[in-house]
């Protein structure tokens, strides 16, 4: 068919005309009827692949796009217009490759810049990405699109500051994107500005009420608040828009395990892997509700699946670490407990010091300086600084141990530590070290098995000048047994609910044992706040300045009755008999399976457990026949 170049551009233009109000199919029975009669046009073969792209034949629509290439290299609209196709089909070397192509011929193709970040960014290649987002900003500082990416970019980087800058910006050029308010949301929630969260995910929603992500990070804020039921409400909704959402399901579990619904919990568990088997979070989440339970072999099984499936999927290895630890399997445990400082992690246990040192990985430490940094709480250290020692006696020249300032002194009695310093004055470190490393990371590079740990006690010991000065404050025993008190843990402790006693009145049957003399050791609640009728009961809660202290105490009783805290740790490493009662549910990992007796503090420690669905007056009755026994052992009164 032969046309002359006016009829020709008329068609052309008409074709152009019916693309943009809608009428594809029309578009590009006139399109290709000038193609047919210009073949060799590249911007009508970018045309028919523009329709053919709008009623869905992608390979058309490439098949256009490379010819309009082929026709004129210099070609800018089929080049991009192909990037995105191989964008949205998951090409992304193709992808990138075309994109970058677009932004070398046309170095001023903002759009370019910015769909070439979203690929670079999905690849993992964030500072590529970077510059392309900033470049895009550069080109049209209007596009909040990419700056809501770029914040996002930023926001995994851990670059909170500026990437809430760049959300406020991108809500400044576009207030009614309920995506960004929601993106922002969950930045401030991460930096615990929950109040300003909660307005964001609120004015998401006004935004756009059917955002199920928006329903779900509310429920997220909520149940961080404890505000249970107003979670849980924003999971069912968002569940209701979006049902086959594993994450939902996940979230909706992880609320309902909180709230120790178990069976219900399980089900939505169930329900997640049943959409997503390959689901890593959810293999992990549901492995712990079964570790909690008891059903170790099926949480095993949980969270080594989530590993097959996601092998870096850092809190199942800390989880399958502490089901491991917890069963006496150390060997392999310790290996998987070195995630529990992993950056990837939601929230680390332990973060990484900043130091210029080399982290110990097990090297002969014959000859060489190493520094142990703390971590996590006060127990942690005085349990696993026993280790220290024992590098000394392997060859260590030099041991510095940074420690918390209620703990100097303290640690200062530990043999093989040649320096302590507190964290309080960290600019007297050493300038050169070897080594540093973490105490809990010890039993794995000292390869740490049930039958090897060390077990020289008492590896610490009260100063002798606090030893002196408290042997002076405390009353005479005057033939009754002394017995140090510890009801509660540290408030912020994720399980404080659980092992901690409701409150001293709780050990009230321990007060009508005969022959016994009780002293509080418990710091930071007061004995008359938290009772009401006591026993023979001594309050030193306001003369106990440090662990020193009640090291110096300790080492004057007879006996220290606690549950699971710092003091327990303190008392195994003075040798120092200790009762500690312990809750059914998440029983900390280091007192092991069942057992009434403890590897790490042998001979001296005996543990009282609360079996499930229990409370503790069960446990304390048994801690009161097990006193009344051993006061009955001691009196020359006692009677068979």
């Amino acid at each position: 068919m032969s046309l002359s170049r006016p009829a020709l551009e008329t068609l052309f233009a008409q074709a152009k005309a019916l693309l943009t109000k809608g009428a594809v199919q029309s578009a590009l029975q006139v399109a290709r009827q000038v193609l047919a009669a210009e073949p060799n046009n590249p911007d009508i073969a970018n045309l028919v692949g523009v329709c053919a792209i709008s009623l869905g034949d992608r390979n058309a629509a490439e098949q256009c796009w490379l010819r309009a290439i082929e026709l004129q290299p210099g070609t800018l609209e089929a080049r991009y217009n192909l990037a995105m196709h191989y964008a949205e089909t998951g090409q992304s070397a193709l992808a990138e490759q075309y994109f970058r192509q677009t932004v070398a011929l046309d170095p001023a193709h903002g759009a370019a810049y910015a769909r070439l970040g979203i690929v670079l960014a999905s690849a993992g290649c964030t500072d590529d990405a970077e510059q392309c987002y900033r470049q895009a900003l550069l080109i049209d500082p209007q596009d909040a699109a990419s700056c809501n990416n770029l914040a996002l970019l930023l926001a995994a980087q851990k670059r909170d500051a500026e990437a809430e800058q760049f959300f406020r910006t991108a809500l400044s050029i576009a207030p009614d994107d309920a995506k960004t308010h929601s993106n922002l949301g969950v930045l401030l929630a991460r930096g615990k500005r929950y109040s300003e969260a909660e307005q964001c995910y609120r004015q998401a929603l006004s935004l756009n009420p059917p955002s199920a992500e928006a329903h779900t990070n509310l429920g997220l804020l909520l149940a961080s608040r404890k505000d249970f039921p107003q979670a849980e409400q924003c999971h069912n909704i968002a569940l209701s828009l979006a049902p086959d959402s594993a994450e939902i399901h996940v979230n909706l579990a992880n609320l309902l395990a909180a709230q120790e619904r178990t069976d219900e919990a399980e089900h939505a568990y169930r329900q997640a892997i049943v959409l997503q088997p390959d689901s890593a979070a959810a293999l992990s989440n549901y492995g712990v509700l079964l570790a909690y339970a008891c059903r170790d072999e099926e949480a095993e099984q949980c969270f080594r699946q989530a590993l097959a499936a996601t092998p870096d999927y850092q809190l199942a290895r800390l989880n399958l670490a502490m089901l491991l630890l917890a069963q006496g399997r150390l060997e392999e445990g310790w290996r998987f407990h070195e995630a529990r400082y992993h950056p990837d992690l939601p929230d680390p246990d332990a973060p990484l010091p900043a130091l210029p040192y080399r982290q110990w990985q097990g090297e002969s430490p014959i000859g060489k300086s190493l520094l142990v940094w703390p971590e996590q709480g006060h127990g942690d250290l005085i349990q696993f600084c026993r280790y220290l020692p024992l590098l000394k006696e392997r060859g260590a020249a030099h041991i510095t141990l940074v420690c918390r300032p209620t703990l100097v002194e303290l640690m200062r009695t530990l043999a093989g530590v040649d320096r302590v310093v507190s964290l309080d004055d960290l600019g007297s470190l050493p300038d050169q070290v070897d080594y540093w490393t973490l105490p809990m990371s010890l039993p794995l590079h000292c390869h740490t098995t049930l039958a090897t740990i060390p077990g020289r006690i008492p590896y610490l010991q009260a100063p002798a000048a606090r030893l002196a000065a408290w042997s002076s404050r405390l009353p005479p025993s005057m033939g009754k047994l002394r017995v140090g008190l510890v009801w509660r843990g540290n408030p912020m402790h994720a399980n404080d609910a659980k092992r901690s006693l409701p409150g001293l009145p709780s050990l009230a049957p321990l007060w009508a044992i005969p022959g016994v003399h009780y002293f509080s050791l418990q710091v930071g609640a007061s004995v008359v706040a938290d009772t009401g009728e006591v026993g023979d009961i001594v309050d030193l809660r306001s003369l106990i300045g440090d662990f020193a202290d009640t090291a110096a105490i300790l080492q004057q009783l007879d006996l220290l009755i606690t549950v699971d805290t710092a003091v327990a740790h303190l008392a195994g490493a003075l040798g120092k008999p200790c009762w500690v009662m312990l809750p059914a549910y998440r029983t900390d990992w280091r007192w092991l399976r069942g057992r009434a007796d403890s590897p790490w503090y042998p001979e001296t420690m005996r543990l009282f457990r609360q079996a499930p669905q229990q409370d503790w007056g069960a446990v304390v009755a048994q801690v009161a026949a097990a006193l009344a026994a051993l006061t009955c052992a001691r009196s020359v009164h006692c009677q068979p």
